[in-house]
């Protein structure tokens, strides 16, 4: 059985690359031709970076735990 801290940083790796999938996603085939698209795949990206980030800070806090 999976523990809670292992299962918080499996959800968190994947959605990372969940958004990193779908910003890119955007960029190379648009859904709504234009500045929509762009503006979805940099709000995806900055998100991916919180993400990024939040995902170490847990890490290094799982680890004192």
């Amino acid at each position: 059985m999976i523990g809670i801290k292992s299962f918080h940083l499996f959800f968190i790796s994947l959605s990372i690359i969940l958004t990193g999938w779908y910003g890119y996603f955007e960029l190379a085939t648009p859904s709504n031709p234009g500045s929509i698209s762009f503006i979805m795949s940099i709000v995806s990206f900055s998100i991916m970076i919180g993400l990024i980030a939040y995902g170490y800070n847990v890490f290094k806090k799982f680890k004192s735990i």
